[in-house]
């Protein structure tokens, strides 16, 4: 799926032809578009695990579920990510370990980063999929739900103090290689 930004640069190379006598567009070819170091496939990748995620709001808790008829927190996020080609382990503590760590700043995150989340001590019990400007969604007691991290909210102050850990499953922009003329 090419993203609307590109297909826009696409369009602007085309009308830019035709501006200069018309034929076809330069040989050059435009950069595609980066945000923050994330390709514009990564980009839609954690966009169709957010949508994923949030299109099983509301739907119940189920120790052990990972379906549309329950789901438990690892489950949600296993699911997720699977529905995507990306195998996950299934208990929290596992995905915990998943990917890369991210540091435990809202800053540092983007969306479908896993959030891990330990009820006492350091040991992870619970994880959420972090879906951008302070909020993810888990699933618990009361259900999949969006929750904040957000030490003013009573309900997120509680994930805030429990927060041991960030994880990312997909890569940022790969890095050029290296240069091998030496």
């Amino acid at each position: 799926m090419t993203p609307p930004a590109a297909r826009r640069g696409a369009v602007g190379l085309l009308l830019l032809a035709a501006a200069c006598g018309g034929g076809a567009p330069p040989a050059v070819q435009p950069t595609p578009l980066r945000i923050d170091n994330v390709s514009p496939t990564v980009l839609a990748i954690e966009a169709a695990v957010v949508a994923q995620v949030r299109s099983v709001v509301g739907r119940p808790y189920r120790l052990g579920g990972r379906d549309s008829t329950g789901f438990d927190c690892s489950g949600l996020i296993q699911s997720a990510y699977a529905a995507h080609g990306y195998a996950l382990p299934r208990i929290s503590r596992d995905q915990a370990r998943a990917g890369r760590s991210v540091p435990l700043d809202l800053k540092a995150l983007r969306p479908g980063d896993i959030l891990a989340f330990a009820g006492s001590g350091t040991v992870v019990s619970h994880v959420g999929l972090y879906v951008g400007k302070g909020r993810f969604i888990h699933s618990a007691s009361r259900g999949v739900r969006e929750s904040r991290l957000d030490a003013a909210d009573p309900d997120g102050r509680w994930y805030v103090q429990r927060w041991v850990g960030a994880r990312r499953i997909l890569p940022s922009w790969p890095s050029a290689p290296a240069d091998s003329t030496d």
